[in-house]
């Protein structure tokens, strides 16, 4: 049997926490430990089937991240770049992509944006 689920912030007391509820039973979390649950839950989902698709669908509304934050840093043992993103609702993730994929990326980037000069640094590049 499949009980019904609720999720909701709610201020306890000047401070904002989410309300997770399912059936009779209820958590009340702050911002750490929903962060935590995010990440637990991305590490879960990873391993589920069907697998997330390989791209992005034409009709889903995704939540968008207006010019987010990131970080590039090279990783000595790593051939390429590690990208961080920053959302605000998901935090900090990180894409470790092969220079074989930066250059095709560099590629779709620069052929989106023609007036567009790309360069990537052999060190971080804070945005």
């Amino acid at each position: 049997m499949r009980y019904p689920m609720s999720v909701e912030m709610v201020n306890e007391y000047g401070t904002h926490s989410v309300r997770v509820a399912i059936a009779e039973h209820e958590a009340m979390l702050d911002a750490a430990e929903v962060d935590g649950l995010i990440e637990e839950l991305g590490k879960i989902r990873a391993h589920m089937q069907p697998a997330v698709a390989t791209q992005p669908s034409r009709t889903h509304q995704y939540l968008l991240e207006i010019d987010p934050c990131w970080y590039i840093e090279r990783n000595p043992l790593f051939d390429g770049i590690v990208l961080f993103l920053r959302h605000t609702g998901f935090g900090w993730t990180g894409f470790a992509i092969p220079t074989e994929s930066l250059g095709r990326m560099k590629e779709a980037i620069a052929s989106s944006e023609p007036d567009m000069a790309m360069s990537v640094h052999a060190h971080a590049l804070p945005n």
